[in-house]
């Protein structure tokens, strides 16, 4: 005798509308993820646009108050100190970057001694150590060493460069202005000088201005003919007065300035 098994009965769930929601709540994810993204793209976009709106103004501001260029140097008046006689160097007494003052002996030349006569009568010079006759080299000025061209026991000419001297007091910066600008700078403006090498900032002043391009200058002036002329941009040389105070001396040293020409 077989044993049947009981027929299967399927059980009805019921469906009270939950499972006809769950395609539209996927369906609404995606919109909110754009909709989340959106919220946080909206507050970058605004940062971006006032920080690019910032320096936008800053730069336009400049450009009307300001005229600047990076193509200036710090420079100065060097001073040639030597003996007012032929001889041969036996002391040079600062080191370069020493602070010399007026009247200080800066170096020592010893003077040629007669030790006979030539054949034609005229003397015969030389140098016999201590016995000759020393002179002292002093320093017309203040101011720092900036280079020694005569080395101990070099023979010297009448005026020759011992020691090189400049002048901390008597610094300005020649700044190089575009020609399309250089109507807008006058004497006396007012000017920030920012001294790479120091990485500080230290007020000048509008001293000369030169009338003729910087080209004109040169050693080879440029010409152009009508066949190959290329209208370039002019330089114009500008001479501003600065003051280092207690700052060291660097000659040379690559500046920007900004000549404030509007209020």
């Amino acid at each position: 005798m077989s044993v049947q098994a009981p027929p299967e009965h399927t059980v009805a769930v019921p469906t009270n509308g939950v499972a006809s929601t769950i395609p539209q709540l996927e369906a609404a994810e995606p919109k909110r993820r754009r909709f989340r993204r959106r919220l946080l793209i909206l507050p970058i976009l605004l940062i971006v646009l006032a920080v690019a709106g910032y320096f936008g103004y800053n730069a336009y501001r400049d450009s009307v108050a300001f005229v600047s260029t990076e193509n200036a140097q710090l420079t100065g008046q060097l001073i040639q100190v030597g003996s007012m006689n032929a001889g041969q160097v036996v002391a040079v007494m600062p080191s370069i970057g020493a602070a010399v003052h007026k009247g200080d002996v800066v170096a020592q030349v010893a003077l040629p001694s007669q030790v006979g006569v030539t054949q034609t009568g005229q003397p015969k010079l030389d140098f016999l150590g201590s016995s000759d006759t020393r002179v002292d080299v002093k320093a017309p000025l203040d101011g720092i060493v900036v280079t020694n061209p005569a080395a101990v026991g070099a023979n010297v000419a009448a005026g020759q460069a011992i020691v090189t001297l400049a002048d901390p007091s008597q610094l300005w910066v020649i700044a190089n202005i575009e020609e399309t600008s250089i109507a807008r700078v006058k004497l006396g403006q007012q000017v920030v000088v920012h001294v790479d090498a120091l990485n500080s900032d230290i007020p000048g002043r509008v001293e000369a201005i030169t009338p003729a391009t910087a080209g004109m200058m040169s050693i080879l002036p440029t010409s152009n003919s009508s066949g190959n002329f290329t209208k370039v941009t002019q330089l114009v040389p500008v001479r501003i007065s600065v003051n280092l105070s207690n700052k060291p001396l660097l000659l040379g040293a690559n500046v920007e300035v900004k000549i404030r020409v509007a209020d």
